[in-house]
């Protein structure tokens, strides 16, 4: 301590401060000192503090769910305090000390301001900010909405759950008006994970959305379900599908196409081994006009049941229509095949045109021309003579049909060494 003071005395020995008028200056700052220490003892002037986050308490929730009502959105409100007093009161003031209350008797529903009371030690002044603060009150509303099975995990292969026996189907929810509104049904979680067996158990309820998604601030009143669910055996098997009618006239089938040719079926062990195959119902082309796409609908065995794995098979049926070109050709476009080498041909009874019709469907037609077509006869085993004979055609397009015009005509033959005597020819048909 002697230390500490001989410090203090050099300290103000060596300062330029007290280098003159020492003594008067010294005896200045203890009666500051002691007027400063009068003024805090004895006359304690007034002050003011903030306290930040003074929690705010809720006051008669149990008279709302009396009238149906219930708090929602945010419950859990903070202030500002302001005290104002003497000095030596305010700082002995923390926020347990001040009460910060709510009164929610009267409200109704919807969004509803309510003033805020705070109370405290009687020696200070209190004030509060904000003064107000937005309570949302909703009506409590009790519904039944139906209870769903959702499987989680990944089943074994070749095992599959079928579906679920539940008791009860139904279960009453309760809540506030606006949540009850977003729930679409209650949920019942069943883990399948490496099961082979049937699951029998029974499982806890949480209301879930459209969505999937859990809602928070419903009761279901049922807590639990009891659930019984099949696990069944899965197997691959191919897909008959039938047709009836015909296509109207002018149409053509350019091709079917099925989206999957096999299924995966699920069922008891017993009741799947027997199936070979799954037929579908007949699918009828009297009344298609476009390309159509149909659903194929399946004729299951009882028991038997399509793997969720599967989407619903459906055929397309590309259709077109049938359009028409005519073509003619003169005689001389006419190719004469195979006449013996001896002979000569003469076509002089050969009509100056020959009219060709095709008929196709529409993506062929319209890019045939009248080079992609070949007429010819064949002339093999013709000798002297007079021939009714048929015109031939040659094409590397399909067509649905063609109609030639005359179909036949009138070819004569002659040796090439022979002058034939005046009317005498031979008339055959070939």
């Amino acid at each position: 301590m002697n230390n500490l003071w001989d410090q203090i005395k050099n300290n103000i020995e060596n300062s330029r401060f007290f280098s003159r008028n020492t003594m008067p200056k010294i005896i200045s700052i203890i009666f500051a000192v002691v007027m400063w220490l009068y003024v805090m003892g004895e006359i304690n002037p007034q002050g003011i503090i903030e306290i930040e986050n003074v929690p705010v308490q809720l006051l008669n929730i149990e008279d709302l769910r009396e009238s149906d009502l219930v708090v929602i959105g945010q419950k859990n409100f903070t202030v500002k305090a302001k005290v104002t007093g003497r000095r030596s009161d305010i700082y002995k003031i923390s926020s347990q000390d001040v009460n910060v209350t709510a009164d929610l008797r009267g409200f109704r529903k919807g969004v509803n301001s309510v003033p805020i009371e705070i109370s405290g030690p009687s020696k200070v002044e209190l004030d509060v900010s904000p003064k107000q603060i937005k309570i949302t009150l909703d009506e409590i509303v009790k519904r039944q909405k139906p209870v769903e099975i959702k499987t989680i995990g990944k089943s074994l292969e070749g095992f599959e759950p079928g579906v679920a026996s539940i008791s009860p189907n139904e279960v009453l929810v309760e809540g506030p008006e606006s949540l009850m509104n977003t729930v679409h049904f209650v949920e019942a979680q069943v883990n399948v994970q490496n099961i082979k067996e049937d699951i029998v158990k029974r499982l806890p309820l949480k209301p879930i959305t459209r969505l999937g998604k859990e809602v928070g601030g419903i009761e279901v009143k049922n807590k639990y379900v009891d659930v019984n669910l099949p696990i069944l055996r899965t197997k691959k098997v191919p897909v008959s599908v039938s047709y009836e009618g015909e296509i109207q006239d002018g149409l053509k089938i350019k091709e079917i196409k099925m989206s999957q040719n096999q299924v995966i079926i699920k069922g008891k062990k017993e009741e799947i081994d027997s199936v070979t195959q799954i037929q579908a119902k007949s699918i009828s082309l009297k009344s298609l006009q476009k390309t159509t796409r149909k659903d194929i609908e399946l004729i299951l065995p009882q028991g038997v049941e399509i793997s969720k794995k599967e989407k619903p098979p459906y055929i397309i049926i590309d259709i077109e229509n049938i359009k028409s070109k005519e073509f003619t050709f003169t005689k001389d476009e006419i190719n004469i095949e195979n006449i013996q080498e001896n002979y000569i041909i003469d076509n002089s009874k050969f009509p100056s045109s020959i009219k060709v019709k095709v008929e196709a469907i529409e993506s062929i037609s319209e890019n045939i021309n009248k080079e992609d077509m070949k007429l010819s006869i064949n002339g093999e085993g013709l000798t002297e003579g007079l021939y009714s004979v048929k015109i031939n055609w040659n094409s590397n397009q399909k067509f649905e049909k063609v109609t030639i015009y005359p179909e036949r005509v009138d070819l004569i033959i002659k040796g090439k060494d022979v002058v034939p005597v005046q009317g005498e020819t031979q008339e055959n048909t070939r």
